[in-house]
């Protein structure tokens, strides 16, 4: 099977596919994985035309599209839906939800899994709690976001986070702190998944490995939100991973 893994395109997607020059178009595939922060800041319009660009390159991939949200993706998270009391999404996120996944070649996973092609991937767009209540899915570090990941199945082949684990492609320049989850690195050590697919930090764009799983940063959008990193070509084969 051959991923294409994106993540932080931020409103850019549509520079992956439009133009044949562009340096980091959209590589064809058997799955295309993108790990959240599609937007800018969730807002409706910006939503939309993501689900049509999702539906539009679905079927250039086999197995299609498994997308996440991230913390820039407000209004997938309810506490950000103040109409309804911060108790569940907005009613025109449920329906676009709806809508893209009708095609069953588009799957949403908010911490739940999918099977394709014999492969388990579930997939959060959870991440450490930071800048007060202002992002969307944070939750405090400890026991708060390990009942997260403390639900992510054992059988799992590739995990989809929006954040990355502690110490693995997540340095921030600025502040130059480690800032990933350990909770997560914990839970990760412990499945031993073949393969781990995150975003978030965009300076962390690169690969890294363990012993048993492949670590992949897939954003997009370089440090200054300049969409110009490269989608990861991930080929799965026969039990092992090669990157391109």
């Amino acid at each position: 099977m051959k991923i294409v893994a994106i993540s932080d395109t931020h409103t850019f997607h549509e520079r992956l596919t439009s133009n044949a020059n562009f340096p980091n178009k959209l590589p064809y595939g058997d799955l295309l994985i993108h790990a959240g922060d599609f937007s800018s800041t969730g807002k409706k319009g910006e939503v939309e035309d993501f689900a049509n660009w999702l539906k539009l390159v679905a079927p250039n991939y086999t197995y299609g599209v498994v997308f996440i949200a991230g913390n820039h993706d407000k209004s997938f998270d309810p506490k950000f839906n103040y109409e309804d009391n911060q108790k569940n999404k907005p009613s025109w996120v449920v329906d676009i939800i709806s809508d893209i996944q009708s095609s069953g070649n588009i799957h949403y996973l908010e911490n739940s899994s999918v099977n394709i092609n014999g492969i388990n991937i579930w997939g959060s767009p959870i991440t450490p709690w930071f800048h007060g209540d202002r992002w969307a899915f944070n939750r405090y570090r400890g026991d708060d976001i390990k009942a997260v990941w403390d639900t992510i199945p054992t059988d799992t082949d590739i995990i989809i986070t929006h954040g990355p684990v502690a110490y693995k492609l997540d340095f921030t320049v600025y502040d130059k702190l480690y800032v990933g989850c350990e909770d997560l690195r914990n839970a990760v050590n412990k499945i031993k998944p073949k393969l781990h697919i995150s975003g978030h930090i965009h300076e962390g764009h690169d690969v890294e490995y363990d012993e048993y799983t492949t670590y992949v940063n897939a954003s997009i959008c370089t440090l200054s939100y300049n969409p110009t990193n490269m989608p990861w070509e991930i080929e799965l084969l026969d039990g092992e991973i090669l990157i391109k």
